[in-house]
């Protein structure tokens, strides 16, 4: 009783865990165990290990030598199920009972995750719909304004030439904010995959196949938001190149040129610091790579040293992992410090 009280425990503990869906979308990921599980199994092994004893003293008892002395014709008859039988099969009863139960709640379990995940998707993509068609209606607008006689008799040409900047300029700051948003996405997943390549140098077997084939799927959906930062990014060019043929361009208010210039400084902060710990870890790694070789050389038995070899091999793909992901994110540093250049140069 005690053991299925802990199996019912362990699997209520993990269909209870909240869940979050990520920002990246990824229909085939895996489905986390919730807490509890390691309980439970140890729990189900236990059981398992219970039934099994109590087998191995059920087919003692039956097989022991009756110690009284009968003749042939008046020997006791053993019983066709002994109390120790009957105990083993109300126990492997209620185990087959309680194992049903558990698949039962880890069904339950991985239904609610992924109906929370699809969740987040669909909000997402909900927003992000309503985004793209708020900027497709923007441009039909502007369309229609370009279309319009350049001169009315209750406008000057300035007035509508400003209309036109105006509307140009909102559009612009769309479709900026939808540029960085996308940005934002490119590299949470160009992140991702680094970091996934870089816990698989670490890793052999089956586990260092499942991050490789989390980086895939990162580089994948990489791959998509870079789409979009590029079509985005033609618009932009599109707009600028119209604010030009009215005569500007669309410079930054000196307040938003200021507060812009902030978040790019306190981005660039941060991406500093990312950099140092990737270079760091590329260094550490390094350096046991180095350490491992010198064990190797001095190792008494090929064995041995094949082992520490191995391990440095490992080493070396984790520091040129760091390394990889360390020079990725200097080349973001670097696009960053060209923004806040262009900045300056408008400020001036």
């Amino acid at each position: 009783m005690v053991l299925a009280a802990i199996l019912a425990a362990g699997m209520l503990a993990s269909v209870a865990t909240p869940v979050s869906a990520n920002d990246t979308p990824n229909l085939d990921e895996v489905i986390p165990p919730g807490p509890g599980m390691a309980d439970l199994r140890k729990a189900i092994d236990e059981f398992r290990a219970a039934i099994s004893d109590l087998k191995d003293a059920c087919r003692a008892e039956r097989e022991a030598p009756q110690l009284d002395v009968t003749t042939a014709r008046k020997r006791t008859q053993r019983p066709e199920q002994t109390e120790c039988e009957k105990a083993l099969k109300s126990l492997r009863a209620e185990f087959q009972t309680i194992k049903q139960k558990a698949l039962e709640l880890e069904h339950a379990y991985r239904a609610d995750v992924v109906h929370r995940q699809d969740e987040a998707k669909a909000v997402a993509k909900a927003k992000e719909e309503v985004a793209k068609q708020k900027l497709e209606q923007a441009q039909k607008e502007a369309e229609r304004a370009a279309l319009k006689p350049a001169t009315k008799p209750q406008f000057s040409a300035a007035d509508d030439i400003a209309k036109r900047r105006h509307t140009l300029e909102e559009q612009l700051k769309n479709v900026d904010a939808t540029v960085a948003y996308k940005q934002g996405l490119l590299k949470q997943s160009v992140d991702a995959a680094a970091e996934y390549r870089a816990k698989a140098a670490l890793l052999s077997g089956p586990d260092r196949e499942k991050y490789l084939a989390k980086a895939a799927q990162a580089d994948k959906e990489a791959a998509q938001w870079a789409g979009y930062v590029r079509e985005y990014t033609a618009q932009h060019n599109e707009l600028v190149a119209a604010l030009a043929r009215l005569g500007t361009v669309a410079a930054p208010k000196p307040e938003d040129a200021a507060s812009k210039r902030a978040k790019l400084e306190q981005t660039l902060k941060g991406l500093n610091e990312k950099i140092a710990n990737k270079w760091s870890e590329s260094d550490r790694n390094a350096t046991l790579a180095a350490d491992l070789r010198s064990q190797a050389a001095a190792a008494t038995s090929d064995e041995l040293r094949a082992k520490l070899l191995a391990r440095a091999a490992e080493a070396d793909r984790a520091a040129d992992e760091w390394a990889k992901l360390a020079h990725q994110l200097e080349d973001q540093r670097d696009e960053l410090q060209k923004q806040l250049d262009a900045l300056t140069t408008l400020k001036t």
